[in-house]
């Protein structure tokens, strides 16, 4: 059985926030070694946005496998 597409989207969505996210720790991780510790909340912010949309894209998909499977058992 193939996984939903919301499930592949979400993965692809978590995968993309960690990878900003870790570069925004090592960007505080290198100023702060200079003197300068400056959060990068634009690049956390970014990673929290693209990770809700890969979860609103799971949520919408599993929602949709639901109604169908759903529909199918009104069907028998």
């Amino acid at each position: 059985m193939t996984e939903p597409w919301g499930e592949g989207l979400y993965r692809a969505a978590a995968l993309i926030a960690t990878i900003v996210a870790l570069l925004a720790a090592l960007n505080f991780i290198a100023n702060f070694s200079e003197g300068e510790p400056i959060i990068p909340l634009p690049a956390l912010a970014l990673a929290v946005i693209v990770w809700l949309t890969g979860l609103g894209c799971r949520y919408v998909s599993d929602a949709r496998e639901s109604d169908l499977a759903r529909h199918k058992m009104e069907q028998m």
